[in-house]
Order: C-alpha cells, then sequence, then structure tokens
C-alpha cells in the first residue's frame, strides 16, 4: 500500500493516491455506483495538483493582471469499466499526464484494487477565465505540466 489513506504520491511521472470504497459509494448489492468513479478519479486529479502552481486555488486565486482567475473544466471524459469494485475495498487511483496544450490537458487515469485493473479514463480538462472562454495557462501551471508529462514519457 502507498502511505496512508490520505496521502498520495508522484513516481515516475505517475501520480497514486489510495481511497477506500464507502457505503455511500454503493448500491444495496454493496458494489460501487459507476457515476461515482468519476467522482473518485477528479479527488485523484486533485490531489496531484495540491499544493503546486497548477493547484485548483491557486488559478482562482489569480488576480487579472495576473490572467486569473482560472477555472478548470472536465470537456472530455471516456470511461471503460473492467471489473466492479465493493464496499470496503482499498483503490488506488492514478493520473499520469498525456498532452500539454495551450489552454487544456490530456490525462489519462486508472483505478486499480490489489493491482487489477478496475476502470480507466482519458480525460481532457480544460482551464478557463470567469467569462467561461478557454484561457493560456500560466507559465508556472503549464511548467508543472510539462514537467509531469515529460516525467511519465520517459518512464513509459
Amino acid at each position: 500500500m502507498i502511505g496512508n489513506l490520505s496521502e498520495g504520491v508522484w513516481k515516475n511521472g505517475i501520480f497514486h493516491f489510495p481511497m477506500r470504497v464507502y457505503y455511500e459509494d454503493t448500491d444495496v448489492g454493496g458494489m460501487m455506483y459507476h457515476a461515482r468513479y468519476v467522482s473518485f478519479f477528479e479527488r485523484v486529479r486533485t490531489e496531484s495538483i495540491r499544493g503546486s502552481a497548477a493547484d485548483v486555488d491557486t488559478l482562482f486565486e489569480l488576480t487579472e493582471v495576473e490572467g486569473g482567475p482560472l477555472t478548470y473544466v472536465v470537456s472530455k471524459l471516456n470511461l471503460s469499466y473492467h471489473r466492479q469494485a465493493k464496499i470496503g475495498d482499498v483503490l488506488v487511483g492514478h493520473s499520469m499526464v498525456t498532452k500539454v496544450r495551450a489552454a487544456a490537458i490530456e490525462v489519462k487515469q486508472w483505478i486499480t484494487c490489489n493491482d487489477a485493473l478496475v476502470t480507466e479514463a482519458e480525460v481532457l480538462v480544460a482551464v478557463i477565465g470567469n467569462d467561461g472562454r478557454p484561457r493560456r495557462w500560466t507559465p508556472a501551471a503549464k511548467a508543472c505540466w510539462q514537467e509531469w508529462h515529460a516525467a511519465a514519457s520517459a518512464s513509459t
């Protein structure tokens, strides 16, 4: 297991984040709802950028002079389910940047349970301003994305 259930870790350009399936995530039979995987993927992406120049809070707090405030929107999500997670399972969410665009990133994510693939996602996340229109990354945020992308590319 990676650390404890509240911490994630970067390794070779891939972020790993453990999560437990709770009762609220499941149906009456104890199987995880299909839509909850989207929430888990969101948690993994959010934790992967926490405290960095690409952090949601950092971008949202930018002044207009600094090009902000900025926020994220998921503009494309493609999920594939391979097996069912159930109540009590400890899952590990994985996230890696596969492409950095001027105003978006492409991310590959997957969730495992005991090293078995549970579900995977291809995600396109764009950055927008208060007006809802696409904006370019700040240089510091773009540098984070590029660093994580380079690390992932070097390890795969």
